[in-house]
């Protein structure tokens, strides 16, 4: 009777492993702003199968040029081109790295603005968002 017990609850707690690592998914949002670029980063992982978004959404009036930016230590972006409303959209759908551990990541961005010779800097702390 007792090792009938011991393996039941032994599969139970399969049962309940096998339901968070594969059907059930793990989601972490990192997000930050300043008064010229608001970033979020969404990462899912569900099964073996992992997916990130990035999108940068630019928010001052000039028309952006040039941009690359590093988002420290995971994601990097090479160099991006803003659709007309401003966005950058990246999606990783398949087979990218999932990150959840750290609590803040740093985006480090340059850009430059159209008919300006001069290019701009910026650090943006990225924090993880609870859900």
């Amino acid at each position: 009777m007792r090792k009938k017990f011991i393996w039941s609850i032994v599969v139970f707690v399969l049962l309940i492993s096998f339901y968070e690592v594969m059907v059930r998914g793990k989601t972490v949002t990192y997000m930050g702003e300043d008064e010229n670029w608001r970033i979020t980063i969404n990462s899912k992982i569900k099964g073996l199968n992992s997916s990130y978004t990035v999108v940068v959404k630019y928010k001052g009036i000039a028309e952006i040029e040039q941009l690359n930016f590093n988002i420290h230590p995971h994601y990097e972006a090479g160099l991006p081109v803003l659709d007309k409303d401003g966005y950058y959209i990246f999606e990783c759908k398949n087979e990218c790295t999932y990150y959840d551990k750290e609590s803040k990541l740093l985006l480090f961005m340059i850009w430059k603005e159209k008919n300006h010779s001069i290019e701009n800097m910026d650090f943006i702390e990225l924090r993880k968002m609870n859900k």
